[in-house]
């Protein structure tokens, strides 16, 4: 705790605090969205499955 209260003393470690804490919140949240959106919608798990055609063995 004594790290994370040095940072807020300190006027740019309370400037860093305020933007680095909310911008990973939200690279969180949009992680979790697409991921939730791909097994909802696509029934895979990564965009690998998705994205990459199956291949026919037939010739």
């Amino acid at each position: 705790m004594m790290p994370f209260l040095m940072f807020g003393l300190n006027p740019l470690g309370g400037l860093v605090i305020a933007i680095v804490v909310p911008l990973l919140v939200v690279i969180f949240g949009t992680y979790a969205g697409v991921l939730g959106a791909l097994q909802t919608f696509f029934g895979e798990d990564s965009w690998q499955d998705v994205s990459l055609p199956e291949s026919d063995d037939t010739e």
